[in-house]
């Protein structure tokens, strides 16, 4: 009777230690950490080392990264998690919580770096238009002939000053339903001219691509902007962010799907 009762609980206590042990690998938290990275939404990392700039595209679980998270026009200390995601394109969703806890929704889109570096946001405004004479120079620089099946899908306008000499720079980002076509491009103009960052025509089905232009970034310390354009994929997703950096006369694409 004895011996039948040290037998029990040997096996109790065998039983309670294999729970604990798998109640800490379970706890233990799941997903990659990451360096001297800027996170764009839920697929594009930013390397930054040494100042150099290096960008790629990825789908992967994040293991509760302490962050700087873009929130309001100011970063604030914080984290991010991953949410399983079905609908965005990607599997792993990013949600940014602050120190105490408390959801931060972005205004657009999750712009975040890890503590071992630091970038800045240059100040913009954007504005939404329905008026096709604000593009029709674009529409002609594109190419591009309108029909009265022709349907405009967004005219987005950001204006910022670019170099700090007291005058506007604008960019328009655009997307036009044309027929069997899908166009869309984004622009900058300077003075009276306009200079093409991007531009995409793809079939007009769910897979057309839509082009954004986002944020102004430094992201390596040297007082140069980088120009963030958020590429669609297709109208489920994913979503890209693409960098650009200006020389006065064109754009050079720095890296991106």
């Amino acid at each position: 009777m004895i011996k039948n009762k040290k037998t029990l609980l040997v096996l109790i206590s065998l039983l309670v230690i294999f729970y604990i042990l798998i109640s800490i690998i379970i706890s233990f938290p799941k997903g990659k950490k990451f360096k001297n990275t800027v996170i764009i939404g839920n697929s594009t990392k930013v390397n930054v080392k040494n100042g150099s700039i290096s960008v790629y595209n990825d789908d992967i679980a994040i293991s509760n990264q302490k962050m700087k998270i873009f929130f309001k026009n100011r970063f604030v200390d914080g984290y991010l998690i991953t949410e399983e995601g079905d609908s965005s394109g990607v599997n792993n969703i990013y949600t940014a919580y602050n120190e105490n806890g408390d959801i931060l929704a972005p205004e657009k889109v999750i712009i975040a770096y890890t503590p071992d570096i630091s970038i800045k946001v240059k100040e913009s405004n954007i504005n939404d238009s329905t008026n096709m004479s604000d593009i029709s120079d674009l529409i002609k620089l594109n190419n591009i002939t309108l029909t009265a099946e022709s349907e405009l899908d967004y005219i987005k306008i950001t204006n910022f000053d670019y170099d700090n000499d007291g005058n506007e720079e604008y960019i328009y980002s655009v997307g036009i339903f044309n027929n069997d076509k899908y166009n869309s491009f984004v622009y900058m103009k300077v003075d009276d001219k306009y200079i093409l960052i991007d531009s995409e025509e793809s079939d007009n089905n769910p897979d057309y691509k839509r082009l954004y232009f986002i944020k102004l970034i430094d992201f390596n310390s040297d007082d140069n902007y980088e120009f963030v354009v958020e590429k669609m994929m297709s109208e489920y997703g994913p979503d890209y962010y693409e960098l650009y950096n200006f020389d006065d006369n064109k754009f050079t694409k720095l890296g991106g799907e």
